[in-house]
């Protein structure tokens, strides 16, 4: 015995029939490009300010002209931490930016380790380590 809801729904189906599709427009023209055109002005105005920001911070850095000092900066035996004033001061009196970077980096203090003891670094220094 044929179901009669397979039959009515298979009617059903068959009245479709596929429209035509519309034509294609006569002309066609490309969507315009404004968002390329904009991105690129953006990249370009980033990149100016990137520059000036560079050139002014190069221009504020730039030390005067000074007679160059062979003698490197001494710092005061007082100092222990460095501070701003400190830093300040040193970079007042160095002859160069280089030269105060390398005196806060490396500090030329005396030692004060008394006869009968030894620093570490002394003593590592003097060993030979073979890799």
């Amino acid at each position: 015995m044929p179901n009669l809801d397979d039959e009515r729904f298979e009617k059903y189906l068959k009245q479709f029939r596929p429209l035509a599709p519309d034509g294609l427009p006569a002309e066609i023209r490309p969507a315009p490009r404004r968002h390329l055109a904009l991105a690129a002005w953006a990249v370009g105005a980033v990149a100016t300010v990137i520059f000036g920001v560079v050139i002014l911070r190069i221009l504020e850095h730039r030390v005067p002209d000074q007679p160059n000092h062979t003698a490197s900066v001494k710092l005061s035996a007082a100092t222990s931490s460095l501070t701003m004033r400190h830093a300040n001061d040193l970079l007042l009196k160095a002859p160069s930016y280089k030269a105060a970077m390398n005196e806060l980096a490396f500090p030329s203090k005396s030692s004060t380790i008394s006869n009968d003891k030894q620093s570490a670094l002394a003593v590592l220094s003097k060993e030979k380590i073979r890799l």
